[in-house]
């Protein structure tokens, strides 16, 4: 398998695209990680490493192959290879790694030793579990080790000194001292000064219309001559922050389907602290039941279209089963359930980090701060992800003393939200035991649901690259559902399919019919289509919208009466 290729430019700390995805939990995904890593201590997991040990002795002949191998190709190296490590891994793309004789022999010399490290562990005669989280070991060994990182043998910062007269040095070392004294111990990916929720985030016009302990409930002003005469709710995870879809205003997926006639409403989830550590599953789906009497109320639509991304999907499928166990299932007119997992038959790697043992000591963690903190998400993702998530950046940050970029998504995914303790308790319990899946496996406000019971169309969404929702893990939900179902694949990754909104310069997705529940037999039927699968939801959305009707003057009604500009408040509480 060898290093990861890392796509990025040399100079730039890690893509956009990387590190909005992942630090965009889907909700219990930070659960998993922090559970299984325990923060930096837990990399170097000693069961696993002595299950290595054993296995790798009843089995030598493939570690003295990797070994030969390695031996040769080192050879090689010594001797001069014209191969340009930039060629196999970005982070090796300046120019001085391939023209300087010493530095190209360094870095090939390093990813041979990478492709050694991590053949012995697909080699090893191991079970599954073990072996990912080992890849986790390995993964932060060879990316601290890699030649970029140090100051002496890194050319671009070489450069960077001599460019600016050392002020590069001084400049790195101000922000190294800054990242060792912040909270989360992590290089600053984002510069946070230049934004401002309400000013140029978050900046869509609207008002909160409902709030209560755990939500706000905001409408945003039409900015069409007509509306859908079926609004839409839109369900945000409740542990990341709103505003995913409503970035700079020029890349305001909310704005844009205000533009094409929605009526949106959006939920902005309070940022849990201790006293919200009992804010569970109950909690948040009988607070979408409220919203959406609240938009019907506000409305006069008897239905709403439900949107629900990442974490808000496993909450909007489990309101439109609720509704359909109590007879309610009239309140909605769609379903969407984007970039979510609720079948863990399979399940993403992630799973690999989750047993009883892990959940049980992330749940007495939870338990004594009063939440799952965001922090340790952080840290946690950071190292699943070690070349993107840290050295990149670090090599950015400190040996080219360079500042953090200013980006929406960025911000947005830096802009951490803790986890209440309940809900990730039974977020972990339901991936244990699959029970989102099974009749009665899951129970609301005392109510058994059954996903079969759900007949409402349904529209389900996979993101190509997403390794925290896997697409093939998604495409299971329409297996799930009791009603007709669509399964769309957007071409990106966790966070960015969802931020990137209709008429995006190279986006595209695929679509097919639902040949049944193998989703490789979907992928080789489907076909390509150029455009932003916003673009085809919004299709799907008014094929099952029957019409359009004056733009209401006001917002909110006498019964729900603006409580406030949107953002909101919630959204604008920090981790502290």
């Amino acid at each position: 398998m060898g290093c990861p290729v890392v796509t990025t430019s040399e100079t730039e700390p890690a893509s956009e695209e990387f590190l909005a995805n992942s630090r965009a939990g889907a909700g219990f995904e930070a659960v998993l990680a922090n559970a299984a890593v325990g923060g930096f201590g837990g990399l170097f997991p000693s069961a696993e490493l002595g299950r290595l040990a054993r296995a790798m002795v009843r089995r030598p002949k493939p570690v003295a192959r990797r070994v030969v191998d390695l031996a040769a190709r080192l050879g090689q190296v010594g001797i001069g290879v014209p191969e340009p490590p930039g060629a196999r891994d970005r982070r090796f793309a300046n120019p001085g790694w391939a023209g300087n004789p010493v530095l190209q022999r360094l870095a090939l010399g390093y990813l041979a030793s990478c492709d050694a490290a991590t053949g012995i562990l697909e080699d090893a005669d191991v079970d599954w579990r073990t072996r990912e989280r080992l890849r986790l070991t390995f993964d932060n060994v060879t990316a601290a080790l890699a030649p970029t990182n140090d100051l002496l043998t890194n050319p671009e910062s070489w450069k960077e000194v001599i460019d600016t007269g050392g002020r590069s040095l001084r400049a790195g070392l101000g922000n190294l001292l800054g990242d060792l004294n912040s909270p989360a111990k992590l290089p600053t990916s984002v510069d946070r000064s230049a934004f401002e929720l309400g000013r140029n985030l978050a900046a869509t016009a609207g008002q909160v219309v409902r709030k209560s302990r755990i939500y706000e409930l905001i409408q945003y002003q039409p900015r069409a001559q007509k509306v859908d005469a079926v609004p839409l709710l839109v369900i945000a995870s409740p542990v990341n922050k709103y505003y995913l879809l409503d970035l700079e205003p020029e890349q305001s997926v909310a704005r844009a389907e205000l533009d094409a006639g929605r009526q949106v409403f959006v939920v902005s989830w309070v940022n849990p602290d201790a006293s919200h550590a009992d804010v569970g599953f109950d909690e948040y789906v009988i607070g979408i039941v409220e919203m959406l009497d609240t938009v019907a109320a506000i409305t006069g639509s008897d239905a709403s279209h439900l949107l629900g991304l990442c974490g808000g999907g496993v909450l909007a499928f489990l309101a439109a089963a609720f509704l359909a166990a109590i007879g309610r299932e009239q309140m909605l007119a769609s379903l969407t359930v984007a970039i979510a997992v609720l079948d863990y038959n399979r399940g993403p790697s992630a799973m690999a980090f989750l047993d009883r043992k892990g959940a049980e000591k992330a749940m007495r963690r939870a338990t004594e701060h009063g939440f799952f903190d965001a922090r340790d998400a952080a840290r946690a993702f950071a190292l699943i992800r070690p070349i993107e998530g840290i050295w990149n950046i670090a090599v950015h940050n400190y040996l080219l003393g360079q500042q953090p970029p200013a980006m929406g998504l960025l911000y947005w995914a830096a802009d951490q939200t803790n986890m209440a303790t309940k809900f990730g308790g039974q977020m972990m319990q339901a991936a244990l035991k699959n029970s989102l899946t099974r009749p009665g496996g899951v129970m609301i406000g005392g109510v058994p649901i059954d996903p079969a019971q759900i007949t409402v169309d349904t529209y389900v969404l996979g993101a190509s690259t997403d390794h925290i929702s896997p697409w093939r893990d998604c495409y299971r939900t329409v297996a799930m559902v009791g009603g007709d179902a669509t399964f769309v694949l957007a071409r990106g990754g966790h966070a960015i399919v969802i931020a990137k909104g209709p008429g995006s310069p190279r986006a595209s997705y695929r679509t097919g019919t639902i040949p049944g529940p193998d989703p490789d037999e979907w992928l080789a039927n489907s076909a390509e289509v150029t455009g932003s699968w916003w673009e085809h939801w919004n299709d799907w959305i008014e094929k099952r919208t029957p019409g359009q009707k004056p733009t209401p003057t006001r917002l909110g009604n006498d019964a729900y009466p603006p409580l406030g500009d949107a953002p909101g408040e919630y959204v604008k509480r920090m981790v502290t």
